[in-house]
This record gives C-alpha cells, structure tokens and sequence, in this order.
C-alpha cells in the first residue's frame, strides 16, 4: 500500500536541502571573500593570488599583483550553486603566504623593506609576523569563523 502525502514529504525535504545549500555557499563566500580582504597589503601579491578550484588544488603559477584582489573576487564567483557534499579547494601559491599566516620573518628586523620611493628601509614586521596581521593568522581565524557559522545552521 503506498504512502500518502509521500510527495509532499519528499517535495518538503528537498527544500530543506536547497535552503541549507544556499546557506553554507553564504558562509562559504562571506568568509573565503573575507579571507582576500584581511590579506596583507604592500603590492597586492598575496590578496590578488587565492585560487578557488573544486578538482584538485590550484598550482598555477602566480598572478599580477592587485591592491583590490580582483582576480582572487573573480576566482570565487566561479563557486558552484550546489556546494553540498563537494570538495573545494581555496589556495594561495606565493612562497611568503605561509610568513604571512604563521610568521617567520626575521626578529629581530636588520634593515627592513626597502621603499623605492622614499629611498629608505621601512620595518613591516614585529616579533616575527606581518604587522598587518596579528600573531595568529587571519587564514585560521577566518576558517574558524566559518566552520562556528556552519555549525549553528
């Protein structure tokens, strides 16, 4: 004997997954936009190289800086309408991007980043990081963020 009101159980529950889809693709583009935004700023390298891919991480070699990270914007707008039980992969390829999150530059600082148009060595780094970005990360947090928001769906 079949179930009655079974379409409209069915009809109810994909509708419930479409409203959770679009739910944690929101937390997705609000914290991986986010993340292009808190990277640091001398040239635009680090912003405007984050690579969103879904098959496999991104190896491309790097792009142009951009102080607005416009092609990082770009890479993210390819983000699928369905997210839901897919991988994704959200990278950044600059050699420096692993200082910039964990610290490592040198500390104390000698010299300093030289500034072409001043003519003179400016010091960017206290205690070993980026003072642009506090001692733990913006990446981490950011990940954080996201993993608390998806959580309280």
């Amino acid at each position: 004997m079949p179930v009655k009101g079974r379409a409209n159980v069915d009809k109810a529950m994909s509708k419930l997954k479409m409203i959770a889809n679009d739910d944690i693709r929101g937390v997705y583009l609000s914290g991986l936009s986010a993340m292009i935004n808190q990277s640091p700023v001398d040239d635009g390298g680090a912003r405007n190289n984050w690579f969103f891919t879904g098959a496999s991480p991104d190896t491309s070699s790097e792009r142009p800086p951009n102080k607005s990270g416009s092609a990082s914007k770009r890479s993210l707008s390819e983000m699928p309408k369905i997210v839901l039980g897919k991988k994704f992969f959200f990278t950044n390829n600059l050699p420096y991007i692993i200082n910039l999150e964990y610290g490592g530059y040198p500390n104390p600082v000698k010299k300093g980043t030289y500034i072409k148009k001043s003519k003179s060595y400016e010091i960017r780094s206290t205690g070993g990081f980026s003072k642009q970005i506090a001692p733990d990360g913006w990446v981490r947090k950011t990940l954080t963020a996201m993993r608390n928001k998806i959580r309280q769906l």
